[in-house]
């Protein structure tokens, strides 16, 4: 039977960031990274930091510009994260991006989420449409995997 893999090493430390294109989203970002933090504790993992970064011109290969996603890499490593959590939605080609330029696990908020509802599953039906959500998200992820 086919099954998604699990995350490599179990996360510890996580830096939360989140992308606002508008100076006017900027309170609403704020929010979203505060719940996003909760989220995020929900799982029992140390948040090390968050992150608002503005974005004046989107970038297909990170949202951001490669200068500000090295910064972005470097204050990750500085203060010992192994996993990126972002806010905003990222394709597969901007996750695959963001981990070989950071050697770090990468998720999103949608993953986050999934990992709860995984974590919290107890009847054989609920972990069975875990499953389903988890393969349905990671489907788009196995590109060039073969």
């Amino acid at each position: 039977m086919f099954e998604v893999r699990e995350k490599p090493e179990m996360v510890e430390k996580d830096m939360l960031i989140g992308f606002c294109f508008d100076k006017s989203e900027e309170p609403e970002t704020q929010l979203l990274l505060t719940e996003l933090e909760e989220l995020v504790d929900t799982l029992e993992v140390g948040v090390t930091g968050i992150e608002l970064v503005r974005v004046r011109d989107t970038n297909k290969r990170f949202i951001c510009g490669t200068g500000k996603a090295d910064e972005l890499v470097e204050l990750a490593r500085a203060r010992g994260c192994d996993c990126m959590v972002f806010d905003n939605e990222i394709s597969p080609m901007q996750q695959r991006n963001w981990e070989e330029l950071s050697d770090m696990t990468v998720i999103d908020r949608e993953e986050v989420i999934l990992d709860i509802f995984a974590k919290r599953a107890r009847t054989k039906e609920a972990r069975l449409q875990v499953d389903l959500a988890r393969m349905q998200y990671a489907l788009p992820r196995m590109a060039r995997m073969w």
